[in-house]
């Protein structure tokens, strides 16, 4: 199906700056261990203490866990983390170095 003159068009856009909003559960830290095929995840509810630790190969599988596990209550969050799980799965597998929350180099 393709649009027509009626069809509203949004123009996407998004200031991580301006619009950012802390999850009230709290926040996470991601890392890959390429030695191990392995992405970690660790879960914060206040800068101090480390509150759980998820560790997956795949994207989908940890991002599912922390939203079944109850760890995200913010949509925005849980888009922003698929995101950034996502960028850690493809620089596992090709073998890229990567940072959280900075653009992936291809």
């Amino acid at each position: 199906m393709e649009e027509n003159k009626e069809t509203k068009i949004i123009e996407a856009h998004y200031d991580r700056i301006k619009e950012w909003k802390m999850d009230p559960k709290g926040f996470f830290t991601i890392k890959i261990f390429p030695e191990e095929e392995l992405i970690r995840v660790r879960f914060y509810k206040t800068i101090k203490k480390i509150e759980c630790l998820i560790e997956g190969k795949t994207a989908m599988d940890i991002y599912n866990t922390l939203i079944r596990e109850g760890f995200i209550s913010s949509l925005q969050h849980a888009a922003d983390l698929g995101a950034e799980l996502q960028k850690a799965e493809i620089a596992l597998k090709l073998g890229k170095e990567y940072i959280q929350d900075s653009p992936l180099e291809l």
